[in-house]
């Protein structure tokens, strides 16, 4: 078939119209994804799991959506382009579908499958839309894809290059049965393909309107003019901020194939330069790739760089408009860029969030007011097993659960409690009560933990523990990916004299007579009948000195049971007298909160100058 691909207009767009089409480009993106979790199978891609994009013909990001997940986004561009390198301009036509999840070519991790889709415009092809959405399932030895101890991508699950999956509007029923046939829940994976596909074929349709409402010279000058206004917009705020470079580091806890070798360095120096307005992300000094599944990609590490950027200026429109201006450089091959075959199904609590956490760090020395401390580190809960209940008739299930726990404080607040991973600021927190519907799991808890977050000026938010008890007769394969535990460096670290949260903690059968501590990396233990999994997410850390903690915010945390009477005399010097518990008869005494604060100020005072 022959065709054109579209080329960059240089119409101009008045304001008005911008700002319409603009904000429709980001709808289209919206209805995408709300499109797919609404028909989706995978109940993790219900729960926001997933994203989308569009992007202009040359595969370059123009829109996101407002709720898409962080690490979804960086992604989307190279993974496009990825499509385009595979398959000439002949080659894609209209109603094609290009299903895609390579690590090494934009992908994330091989769970997350992405879906590509040209839009055409009278024989020529101006845009493509991408949808992305993690599967419950893709293979491997491991229910759910999660198999940290993988020594390489091959034990991880399928890899699928740029694949042609619809054709002409028709699905390739070879394409979805090689699919499929490598996954083990098919019933799951064909209804998450069918709603992807369907998903594309709503932007379209949105695409196609927007052109004939306003034509097709317009609607390509404003998705240039969108980089173009997001560009000058970043700009604008690199301006704001002095020139120099900064740098720190952080450390992914242990390779979980070589614990002995201890911690693995990520390292950042970022470099801000006026002329020409560009931040330069050096993270040459980063450690070796791991043996297992830690690792971040090219793609993965930039979109975390991109996305950790946003955290800090939130109002520019994040798009293609931005790598103009960012500039990552990455050692050949490291654990921030592994290549092919490294595993990198837990990248995400690997060197994705050690990236974001440096990113913070070193843009609170520019920008103090406008980062944070650290975050609680995402955790990935992943069992399999056959579900006896009564009318399941025994069908085979994939559990997969992200945990919550306490953001960092910043500036003028306390750090959200029990709040979604930093990765994912779109993402639900997964209801409890439809867990324990949909899969034979049961929680005998589920609360916010005193104690877990870092005190400052203002605090880091709660941590959230968990007891999740195992309900049916066969029992589940269970695998588990975090970082920050109690054979780290530490918890989430706090900023200007604010105190870290607590490690994450990891115990079968809490308080049986075969308690078993459990690492914070594992693939298939074994959990039977009636069998418990226990884990504790880290609070946020603290931003601030906790000495300057107004006292009542100290009561009210007291009495909010988020901090102990202990940790406010020990962490923030107030004195709180205690009456009758029940009557919740607490009160800060002031002159002995004063004196105290007194003698902690000397002592700290007197260590300094020693």
């Amino acid at each position: 078939m022959d065709h054109k691909l579209a080329t960059n207009s240089t119409s101009e767009v008045d304001p008005v119209t911008f700002s319409i089409l603009s904000s429709a480009f980001v709808n289209l993106v919206d209805e995408m994804v709300s499109a797919l979790q609404h028909s989706c199978m995978s109940f993790v891609i219900y729960v926001g799991d997933a994203s989308g994009g569009l992007l202009n013909a040359q595969g370059e990001l123009i829109a996101q959506g407002t709720r898409d997940v962080a690490v979804h986004i960086g992604a989307l561009q190279p993974s496009t382009q990825s499509v385009l390198e595979d398959f000439d301009a002949e080659s894609i036509e209209a109603g094609d579908v290009f299903a895609f999840n390579d690590p090494y070519r934009g992908g994330t991790h091989l769970p997350d499958m992405t879906f590509i889709a040209p839009i055409f415009w009278e024989g020529e092809l101006i845009a493509f839309t991408a949808t992305k959405g993690h599967w419950s399932d893709v293979g491997g030895p491991t229910p759910g894809s999660m198999n940290v101890l993988a020594a390489d991508i091959y034990a991880e699950g399928l890899v699928v290059p740029p694949f042609k999956v619809v054709s002409r509007g028709e699905v390739r029923q070879d394409s979805l049965n090689l699919i499929l046939a490598n996954i083990r829940l098919p019933v799951t994976a064909k209804g998450d393909f069918l709603a992807h596909v369907e998903a594309s074929r709503t932007g379209e349709k949105r695409m196609h309107q927007l052109i004939g409402k306003y034509g097709l010279g317009t609607v390509l000058a404003t998705m240039e003019s969108v980089l173009d206004h997001s560009e000058r917009e970043l700009v604008a705020e690199i301006l704001s901020c002095p020139e120099g470079t900064w740098e720190t580091e952080d450390f992914i806890d242990y390779d979980p194939k070589a614990p002995e070798d201890g911690p693995v360095r990520v390292h950042l120096k970022m470099t801000i330069q006026h002329d020409p307005p560009r931040i330069f992300y050096d993270m040459r000094g980063s450690g070796l790739p791991v043996e297992s599944g830690m690792n971040g990609t090219h793609g993965s590490t930039s979109g975390a760089l991109v996305a950790g950027t946003k955290y800090i200026f939130p109002k520019p429109p994040m798009n293609a408009g931005w790598q103009r201006i960012i500039k990552p450089i990455f050692p050949e091959a490291s654990v921030v860029n592994a290549v092919r075959p490294y595993a990198v199904c837990g990248e995400v609590s690997g060197a994705y969030e050690k990236t974001t956490a440096c990113l913070q760090r070193v843009w609170a020395e520019v920008k103090p007011q406008q980062s944070f401390a650290g975050n609680f580190n995402l955790e990935y809960v992943v069992a399999g097993g056959v579900d006896d209940r009564p009318g399941r008739n025994n069908a085979y299930f994939v559990y997969y659960h992200w945990h919550t726990g306490g953001w960092g404080g910043k500036y003028g607040s306390d750090g959200r409690s029990c709040g979604a991973a930093i990765f994912g600021l779109g993402i639900l927190n997964q209801s409890s009560e439809v867990i324990e519907r949909m899969w034979p799991v049961t929680f005998g808890r589920l609360a916010a933990v005193q104690d877990s977050m870092g005190a400052g000026k203002w605090r880091g938010g709660a941590g959230l523990e968990s007891v999740l008890r195992v309900e049916n007769s066969g029992g589940v394969r269970l695998s588990y990916i975090a970082d920050r535990g109690p054979d780290g460096p530490g918890g989430p670290r706090g900023l200007f004299g604010g105190l870290d949260g607590i490690p994450i903690r990891v115990i079968k059968n809490l308080d049986m007579a075969d308690e078993k501590k459990l690492p914070i990396y594992f693939a298939d233990e074994t959990l039977g009948k009636d069998d418990t999994f226990y884990h504790v997410s880290s609070g946020g850390g603290g931003y601030g000195d906790p000495l300057d903690r107004e006292p009542q915010q100290v009561l009210d945390d007291v009495l909010d049971k988020f901090v102990s009477v202990e940790a406010a005399r020990q962490d923030y010097g107030v004195v709180v007298v205690v009456g009758d518990p029940d009557l919740l008869e607490f009160a800060v005494d002031e002159e002995a909160t004063e004196r105290l604060r007194f003698e902690i100020h000397s002592s700290q005072t007197n260590s300094l100058e020693r």
